[in-house]
């Protein structure tokens, strides 16, 4: 599996200023969020799971092949938002994405219809969108998934100066609300917040982090760790919490059960 790899870290509020300002002489801040003349942007994506929440085990046990299903929106909505389609996969620490955007009002009609050829807005010339996009329809339809919670949270986001590739996020107030259905992508009604005295950190990267971001994350005592918003925000709820184990060290040490037999990922 070709793919960045990606790294987790759970960091007080309280160390949001320091951390923001030790990493801008190496980065720059992503050209969107200067475009919004803002800090941060807003991210609501609606996880999909089967009924038997399958992705949620999977995470849960620690297997490190793995996929995430979800529909994502960006800041407040109009007729024409567009949303995304989302497969993200995992093999161990490397992640790849199947992503394919349609109009937010398209979202039933496609799904009904399967026509990503009528749905699917084209960014590129080699119909990869329209793939991907047929890719999400058939794991919803075979896996039978359906619209599980919604997870929204704001979002700092820096690439590297020196290496466009490096990606890092600050992403703040993790919210959510159970759903069973695609509507209300864009309300804020009903939301729970989840662990509110931290941000998330993220770093996305090929090959291995430099050494100023290394230095970075050990003066601010960055520890890495398994998280998973889709099962914080679950856990969050008590819904499918296993009662045995507390909710952080659920939530949160999920590879300890790494080393189980993998079934190789198919290209579907």
């Amino acid at each position: 599996m070709n793919g960045r790899l990606e790294y987790k870290f759970l960091v007080p509020n309280s160390q949001l200023n320091l951390l923001r300002q030790d990493i801008l002489p190496y980065v720059d801040v992503d050209p969107y969020v200067k475009a919004l003349d803002s800090l941060h942007y807003t991210v609501r994506s609606i996880y999909c799971d089967t009924l038997r929440r399958d992705c949620y085990g999977d995470k849960i046990e620690g297997l490190r092949v793995r996929k995430k299903f979800r529909v994502r929106g960006y800041n407040e909505v109009n007729d024409s938002s567009p949303l995304f389609l989302e497969i993200k996969r995992k093999y161990i620490n490397a992640i790849s994405k199947n992503r394919a955007p349609i109009r937010q009002h398209d979202l039933h009609q496609f799904l009904c219809s399967g026509d990503s050829d009528k749905y699917t807005i084209s960014l590129s010339n080699n119909g990869k969108e329209k793939r991907d996009a047929q890719r999400f329809l058939y794991h919803y339809y075979s896996q039978r998934l359906a619209p599980t919670i919604l997870i929204v949270y704001e979002r700092e986001a820096f690439f590297c100066k020196f290496d466009r590739s490096l990606r890092i996020t600050f992403d703040k107030y993790l919210r959510s609300r159970p759903t069973c259905t695609f509507d209300g992508l864009f309300s804020e009604t009903d939301m729970r917040s989840a662990y509110s005295g931290y941000f998330v950190l993220e770093v996305k990267f090929g090959g291995r982090l430099p050494s100023w971001l290394q230095n970075v994350l050990k003066n601010n005592r960055a520890v890495r760790l398994a998280l998973s918003k889709y099962t914080i925000c679950l856990d969050s709820h008590k819904r499918y919490a296993n009662s045995s184990l507390p909710m952080n060290i659920r939530s949160i040490n999920l590879d300890l059960k790494s080393n189980r037999v993998l079934e190789r990922e198919t290209n579907v």
